[in-house]
């Protein structure tokens, strides 16, 4: 555990060396996700050390930071910090953390339901908001195509109806 975070500092300091020395900007709103990156694989270091069912409840949060840590990098980095569209991945993050837990704790079928609640919900959201960009309406296209051509192919099967 000492070692662990003997070499986080080490990084950290050779971080401001570099920005430093090598008149490297450190852009921290654009870095700040780091700082949840870090417990998040701790956490699955700290179980993975000791792989034991009753430990996996460090798993839950180690999942959900898993989740939100490249979140607001993506968000960061390409949407402006805007996430009025990514919103739906607050929604995965625990549902991610629960389906750890239940892989790797004592499967506990009682998880699935909110597991499978929070998925769907967010799947839902993100199709939604999906169908209101450029995206959305080059699939709504590729699927007038596909639809298109399913209607119009001739039947080649011999099977009755």
């Amino acid at each position: 555990m000492r070692r662990i975070g003997g070499y986080i500092i080490i990084g950290i300091g050779a971080i401001f060396v570099l920005a430093t020395y090598l008149n490297i900007p450190l852009a921290i709103d654009l870095l700040w996700p780091v700082f949840l990156l870090i417990p998040a694989i701790g956490f699955h270091i700290f179980f993975f050390m000791n792989p034991q069912p009753n430990r996996a409840g460090l798993l839950v949060p180690g999942g959900i930071l898993l989740v939100y840590a490249p979140l607001f990098f993506f968000s960061q980095l390409f949407l402006g910090g805007d996430m009025s569209t990514t919103w739906p991945f607050f929604l995965i993050g625990p549902a991610v953390g629960l389906t750890e837990l239940y892989i790797f704790g004592n499967r506990k079928p009682a998880l699935l339901i909110p597991i499978g609640i929070l998925t769907v919900i967010a799947i839902v959201f993100l199709i939604a908001n999906l169908a209101s960009t450029q995206v959305g309406g080059i699939l709504g296209l590729l699927l007038i195509v596909l639809g298109g051509i399913m209607v119009t192919r001739k039947k080649n099967d011999h099977y009755p109806m």
